[in-house]
């Protein structure tokens, strides 16, 4: 049986209450007020034209409404224009509001149900006079005057007392505002756009912030017949494509439905979780807990070049030791495919699907589990789709007439018009069942609308060259920034079913939609984005610990998306953009995550701690972007794992306190963690460790510098790294005493001494070469001080310094922790004991311990939830475990959740048990 965070089951309860006190839908409201909703704690004002005139926290009596703003509750797009409603009318037995729009001569019925803590707004028929196109059903866009957060994807605004929120309940219902509309009238000025989403189309989102205070809105565009869309986003530039038909419920606004809710800030996460449960949204269990409330959402990842059948048993290794349990596999910009579209495993995968499966087995005996890569909806030059003969849903951006023959060398296309070859991305047209890359277009000289087309080769791709006779259509392709085709929308479910039986037959647990904002590029807006990772999370058997990042989350994938990680080291990504992604995560209620990190065989425990600080400064987690041939060639490889464990135990555990974040969110600091009890206790140091190092020649020349010291008086420490050649006898003078180092360390390696009285001489890769006690002793005392350097070396070589000190050590230790065997035997029972200390200074309430064994385990405690814990207070639950009789032998992960109301993420610590036979 599924575990909800007790937090969200206390908001839960709070909330059914509130909607019992509020009000149903009702047409004997107050006379300036001829109609309500009741959405939780807001109560929706309605006009007798259907304009939203209140939004009143029924807790206070605020309205939170912008009066100077007022907008329908909806409007249409009929006929190309903007429509009003000018009349309503409620029917009490059907609970349903007829929306008239008297200029047009339209009706819209509107079906409302108050449930517990939110309502659902349900379209039950558009009906038009004939000859009436109705385009498209606008909800909203609602005004309010509420400016402090404004969570755009997620579709919630709030202030310090009160949320208002709107969500979509199926693909079609788009969070957002349709991007070929912007020139309809629209509230006062555009949006404001927050830097970490400039770049997106603003018709994206749920909720935008403007000057006067927020909006919130929401869409569904009929497709019953051809339409002309704007497709992609801003950047791509094709603001007319011709978009085909759909066909059953995907075509028709009837069904659009969203829900609306008002409630208190603390409450939000409650009410959506509740929104999903009850509407049957994806609603994805990480370590048995909500994956929006789950620590272990945000767990990190190895992520491999290299991750291979015959690499997965030391890659696992690897990020066992690391406290990692996901390898993932990149040995590219794709993924682990023979081609995207089909998505067919190559040979690092076993070129099979039972192949990648054995290569997760592989890895499960290190209890880690296995993720991959795509690229979305975007399609391979060599793929099925493509070659030899192109799939006709392949995605375009409208089609022209030939003028005249065309026969099958021919390299100059005579079309009727230009207007499909403006914008956007790629040069490729289709006729037939040819695919042509073209270059020039140039307007015949003489014609009123003849075009040339110059071909740069015939049967592109693949293709077969034909004759194509006059009047044939040509279509020009979409075509995605990776050089790939783009599959259309009705080649989603094909897509979105394989995906979903990779992961149900081969057992990879996570993966990336890498490129998704491409599946906009269908020409149905972000309900393409919608239909294709919806429609893969419908067909997977097991979502639970299902972990999948995206390129976006847009309003339509929040609910089934499990996290987003922008950012990419070796893409150049900033740390002020890392900085400004955890913002949007927070406003969007998302797991924190700090992207891609890059780990070279080169680095230093201290340079990724730099990463991991930065990392538990946010509470984010992140990938280790790298490769097995990297660790396998560092001589720093052990430190480095260790490191990650350490870090990201006492991150996951919430161990760091605010000040401590604060701190380490300076971009210039570095700290250490040195474990003093493994995975529970630590010290951490702020190190002060110059991001610019100190040049100085290897000429026997004395270089002099002064340095202060930030912290207390402490062993003279120092990184050397030679340039140019060999250093030979470097030698440093502290306060008139002066330490030698009787060595020579190449150029590209380095000279560490860490004050313990030994210093160490490495290779570029970390490899110990030599190992120096050095002659003399120095101190850096606190606050400046004269420091110089002298050394030798090869001609024009030169020292790159650094002097390094520490801070005395803060001691941190984890809320949570956990205690098991380190062995167990196949259907053996034995205790494993968890525990949560209170560390703050306010008493805690509804403290839960939940211990989400592995599958085909038990985890029987006599008790897990506590009433309180005070400060200071440690509760403890001990726990039967027991693996299955025929449990496979090999590791495993336990981990270990604690939660309590009012928490934003479930604190967690993880065992790791092996599974082997008993003796």
């Amino acid at each position: 049986m599924k575990k909800r965070n007790t937090a969200l089951r206390a908001a839960t309860a709070v909330l059914a209450m509130a909607v019992t006190a509020s009000f149903a839908p009702s047409a004997s409201a107050a006379p300036d007020v001829p109609f309500t909703i009741a959405a939780g704690s807001l109560q929706i004002g309605l006009s007798s034209s259907g304009t939203v005139t209140s939004l009143l926290d029924t807790a206070n009596g605020h309205d939170y409404s912008s009066s100077e703003h007022p907008e329908p509750l909806i409007k249409l797009v009929a006929d190309g224009a903007e429509q009003l409603p000018t009349a309503l009318s409620y029917d009490e037995a059907e609970s349903t509001y007829t929306f008239t729009f008297g200029d047009k001569g339209i009706k819209v019925g509107v079906k409302v149900a108050s449930k517990a803590g939110y309502a659902t707004l349900e379209v039950t028929g558009v009906d038009a006079p004939e000859g009436v196109d109705v385009q498209t059903l606008l909800w909203g866009p609602i005004t309010t005057n509420i400016t402090k957060t404004v969570g755009e994807s997620v579709g919630v605004v709030r202030d310090n007392d009160f949320a208002i929120g709107i969500h979509g309940l199926n693909d079609k219902s788009v969070g957002g505002w349709p991007d070929e509309y912007k020139n309809l009238s629209y509230p006062d000025g555009p949006p404001k756009t927050d830097p970490s989403t400039k770049s997106w189309a603003f018709g994206w989102f749920s909720a935008s912030q403007t000057d006067w205070g927020s909006i919130l809105q929401a869409y569904t565009y009929d497709h019953t017949k051809t339409r002309h869309r704007f497709a992609g986003w801003p950047g791509t530039k094709t603001p007319d494509v011709t978009v085909p038909p759909l066909s059953g419920d995907d075509a028709q606004i009837k069904g659009s439905k969203i829900a609306l809710f008002g409630t208190a800030p603390g409450n939000v996460l409650g009410t959506l979780s509740r929104i999903g449960t009850k509407e049957r949204l994806i609603h994805t269990e990480i370590d048995g807990e909500w994956g929006k409330t789950s620590q272990g959402a945000s767990q990190s990842f190895l992520v491999l070049s290299d991750l291979s059948t015959s690499t997965a048993a030391k890659a696992s290794e690897l990020a066992r030791k690391a406290g990692i349990r996901t390898v993932y596999s990149l040995p590219n910009s794709v993924g682990p495919w023979q081609s995207t579209g089909h998505y067919k495993f190559n040979g690092q995968f076993g070129s099979s699907d039972e192949g990648a499966a054995g290569l997760v087995r592989t890895a499960a005996t290190n209890g880690v589990s296995v993720g991959v890569h795509t690229l979305s909806n975007t399609i391979n030059t060599n793929d099925a789709y493509v070659t030899p003969v192109p799939h006709p849903g392949l995605a375009t951006m409208g089609s022209v007439k030939l003028t005249r023959p065309l026969d099958s060398s021919s390299t100059t296309v005579y079309v009727e018009g230009n207007t499909i070859f403006n914008g956007g991305m790629g040069n490729a047209i289709r006729i037939g069942d040819e695919l042509l890359p073209y270059g020039a277009v140039t307007k015949v000289d003489g014609s009123a609308n003849e075009y040339q087309v110059t071909l740069k080769s015939r049967g592109g791709w693949g293709t077969t060259a034909a004759a194509h006779p006059e009047g044939a259509d040509a279509a020009r392709m979409m075509w995605y920034a990776y050089s790939q085709f783009d599959a259309g929308m009705t080649m989603f479910p094909e897509i979105s079913s394989r995906l979903a039986e990779i992961f149900n037959t081969t057992g990879i647990k996570s993966m990336s939609f890498d490129g998704l904002e491409a599946a906009t590029l269908a020409g149905y807006g972000t309900f393409g984005t919608n239909k294709l990772v919806n429609g893969m999370y419908r067909q997977i058997k097991d979502t639970d610990d299902f972990i999948s990042e995206a390129s976006n989350v847009l309003p339509g994938t929040w609910d089934s998306a499990g996290r987003m990680s922008w950012g990419e080291e070796s893409h150049g990504t900033t740390l002020a953009q890392l900085v400004a992604h955890q913002a949007f995560y927070e406003r969007n209620y998302l797991p924190n995550m700090w992207g891609w990190t890059v780990y070279n065989n080169s680095d230093s425990v201290l340079d990724q701690e730099w990463r991991l600080a930065k990392m538990a400064a946010y509470n984010a987690g992140g990938a280790m972007r790298t490769s097995v041939g990297a660790f396998n060639s560092s001589g720093n490889t052990a430190g480095v794992l260790e490191a990650w464990k350490q870090w990201e135990a006492a991150r996951n555990a919430h161990a760091f306190t605010e000040k401590q974040k604060t701190a380490m969110k300076d971009p210039n600091s570095y700290w250490h963690l040195e474990t003093t009890v493994p995975g529970k206790e630590w010290n951490l140091y702020n190190v002060d460790y110059p991001k610019t190092a100190l040049s100085a020649p290897n000429n026997g020349t004395t270089s002099t510098w002064t340095y202060t010291n930030t912290h207390q008086e402490q062993p003279l420490q120092i990184k050397l790294v030679p340039t140019g050649g060999k250093t030979t006898n470097p030698s440093v003078t502290v306060g008139g005493k002066t330490v030698t180092y009787h060595t020579t360390v190449p150029s590209g390696g380095s000279l560490v001494d860490d004050g313990t009285g030994t210093a160490k001489v490495y290779d570029h890769t970390m490899h110990v070469l030599d190992t120096v006690t050095p002659e003399g002793s120095a101190t850096f005392a606190a606050g400046a001080q004269s420091v110089s350097y002298n050394a030798t070396g090869d001609n024009g070589s030169k020292a790159q310094i650094r002097f390094i000190t520490v801070s005395t050590p803060e001691k941190i230790s984890a809320p949570v922790t956990i205690d098991a065997p380190a062995t167990v035997a196949p259907g053996a029972t034995s205790e494993v004991t968890t525990s949560y200390t209170n560390r703050g200074t306010d008493t805690l309430k509804g403290v839960e311990l939940n211990v989400p064994a592995p599958k085909g385990w038990k985890a029987v405690g006599p008790h897990s939830k506590f009433a309180t814990a005070e400060p200071g207070q440690t509760v403890t639950v001990t726990w039967k475990v027991t693996p299955p009789a025929d449990a496979t032998i090999g590791g495993y992960f336990l981990p270990v959740q604690a939660t309590y109301e009012g928490a934003r993420f479930s604190s967690e610590a993880v065992a790791q048990i092996t599974v082997q036979k008993a003796s």
